[in-house]
């Protein structure tokens, strides 16, 4: 073995010595490893264009089903703002603090109009005029000042002015007139308007399908057909995606087939397999859906007796509602008045008492309904007093029965027709007030009927979750409006709200402190819509104003609106047999009361 390959021999017996005696490795320490190459983060998203932002907006404004739903509304807005950068910052902030200063005059959600005020900021730091504008009357309707007074050098006091003398204790207080209830701002009423105002108000349909005629717009989706019914009385309710265009056919009986009412519904596609629903009551024998042709839904009702139906339109969400039982198809002559049953006002027959009232919380589930600045919400406020109400009722011998227990949504066409099934003598549906000025506060009461005074306009189209607070009475409205029962009911109504305006009023001042007494109006609130009975609407005060959203939120007062409720209604039940509700005698029912 030569010299190189004894020495390349050794310095392998070496290394592997080396190698035996080296120590092991800590226990629980991996053995170093080359870290891998770093993979490269994922690109961001681009944000979008000013254009391409001011588009998503134009669709939700164009689009009546997006329009409702606030998340729409949020991704447009946001949309808005990330297209802030380099040239277009100004004009996209300014444009996303109008769309969210018009998102709050919908929502009533304080928080919306503090970010609108955020933003306008932001646009005004950014260079845009108009933002500043926007800014300052923002303020101005929140009662706040943009910047503080100028420090005042000392003067002379002058003498105090003399205070107008108090009125004498139980004079009636002036009410404010509609200017003053109104009072808002009229550059933020333009945006408003402009904001709001609808992409091709011609693809809404605002009734039924002209003959001929077609709606414009993608099909929309029929989600479900419900039905709610009672012995005398059935309401059958189609829920869409977007508003469509409708057409009724009433179809005579032929052969086995009964007398059947079809409504087409295009352009429209029925989302899963047909429908055949028995309901079986004395109006309906069955509601079937199904897809009529490639545009056309068909709903069709199997009626079983000779009652008149009503159709309407709805919106949050948007339906298509039938009332079958309104009144008979061909009403015979009147009856001569049972000797010992009282008459309404009307003179229309014998009436029924009272016993049975049906009390709805307003609001409720994904709807909060109006919040206020420190984050009272309306629905939960609605509900606590709904509670409170139906034990002073229970302890007063009434029957009741409420429309939500739990933190639900309901339809405003369900909230009725709970109220109709359940045979209720009187609706009383809870609200909390909002207004765009905090300083705007007192209580009112609504009862069912059209108006042009734009203040209670506005607030029906709020609580009736309408974009659109300009929306009119359709004709389908209006004939109902003029329908038997409910020209019945709009005396009773007006006196029961009278009765309930003034307890509630008299309650507040002499427990908890002063309001403004607001008086009774009417609006055409759809939860009213359709009711079978006497039916007000209460807004307990207002949410938006600072000490009346503690008011709400407090027990105490809570109970005083519960209590004055309830001294109305039996006041306006008279146990003692003096008044009674509007409606005929039911059949067997005069023996159900005590």
């Amino acid at each position: 073995m030569g010299p190189r390959m004894l020495a390349a021999r050794h310095a392998q017996v070496l290394a592997l010595a080396a190698l035996l005696l080296a120590p092991p490795p800590a226990e629980g320490k991996a053995p170093r490893r080359t870290p891998p190459a770093r993979q490269a983060a994922p690109a961001k998203a681009r944000p979008p264009s000013l254009e391409r932002a001011r588009a998503q907006l134009a669709a939700v404004k164009r689009d009546p089903g997006k329009r409702r739903f606030r998340h729409h509304w949020e991704r447009a807005i946001r949309s808005l703002e990330r297209a802030a950068r380099g040239r277009d910052r100004a004009p996209a902030l300014l444009e996303a603090a109008r769309a969210r200063y018009a998102l709050y005059r919908f929502s009533a959600i304080e928080a919306d109009r503090a970010q609108a005020l955020r933003l306008a900021g932001l646009a005004r730091a950014a260079g845009s005029r108009e933002a500043a504008g926007l800014a300052a009357a923002i303020r101005r309707e929140m009662g706040e000042d943009e910047r503080p007074a100028p420090r005042r050098r000392a003067v002379a006091r002058a003498a105090p002015r003399p205070r107008a003398a108090a009125p004498p204790r139980g004079a009636e207080r002036p009410r404010p007139g509609p200017d003053d209830e109104e009072s808002t701002d009229p550059e933020l009423d333009r945006v408003v308007a402009e904001e709001l105002r609808p992409v091709e108000v011609a693809s809404e349909p605002v009734g039924p399908t002209p003959p001929g005629g077609e709606a414009e717009g993608g099909p929309a989706r029929v989600s479900a057909v419900r039905a709610w019914s009672s012995p005398d009385y059935t309401r059958v309710a189609v829920t869409l995606s977007r508003p469509v265009g409708y057409r009724e056919t009433e179809l005579p009986p032929a052969g086995e087939q009964p007398r059947r009412l079809a409504v087409d519904l295009s352009p429209a596609q029925l989302e899963g397999k047909a429908v055949a629903r028995p309901v079986g009551d004395a109006q309906v024998e069955r509601v079937r859906a199904a897809q009529h042709d490639a545009d056309t839904v068909r709903v069709v009702l199997d009626l079983a007796g000779g009652q008149d139906y009503e159709l309407f339109r709805l919106e949050d969400p948007p339906r298509v509602v039938v009332d079958v039982g309104a009144r008979e198809a061909a009403p015979p002559a009147r009856a001569s008045p049972v000797a010992s049953a009282p008459e309404d006002e009307g003179g229309t027959g014998p009436l029924r008492p009272i016993r049975r009232v049906v009390v709805d919380a307003g609001h409720g589930g994904h709807d909060p309904g109006a919040i206020g600045p420190h984050g009272v919400r309306e629905k939960d406020v609605t509900l606590a007093m709904a509670g409170r109400l139906k034990r002073r009722l229970e302890r007063a011998g009434f029957q009741v029965v409420l429309t939500r227990r739990d933190d639900r949504f309901l339809g405003l066409d369900e909230r009725t027709a709970l109220a109709n099934t359940a045979r209720g003598d009187l609706f009383v549906s809870l609200h909390a007030n909002a207004h765009p000025r905090r300083d705007r506060g007192g209580i009112e009461t609504y009862f069912l009927n059209v108006t042009d005074d734009r203040y209670a306009a506005r607030l029906a189209a709020r609580e009736n979750g309408l974009v659109d607070v300009a929306a009119e009475a359709t004709p389908q409205v209006t004939r109902i409006l003029s329908d038997l029962d409910a020209t019945r009911s709009a005396g009773p109504s007006r006196q029961l709200a009278t009765l309930v305006q003034r307890e509630l009023v008299s309650r507040v001042r002499a427990n908890v402190g002063e309001v403004r007494d607001l008086g009774v109006k009417h609006a055409l609130f759809y939860v009213l819509l359709g009711a079978r009975m006497p039916a007000v609407l209460v807004e307990a005060a207002f949410v938006s104003n600072r000490r009346e959203e503690r008011r709400l939120a407090s027990a105490p007062y809570q109970e005083q609106v519960a209590e004055g409720v309830t001294r109305a209604i039996a006041r306006f039940a008279g146990r003692d047999g003096s008044r009674v509700a509007a409606g005929p005698l039911r059949p067997g029912e005069a023996a159900l009361y005590p």
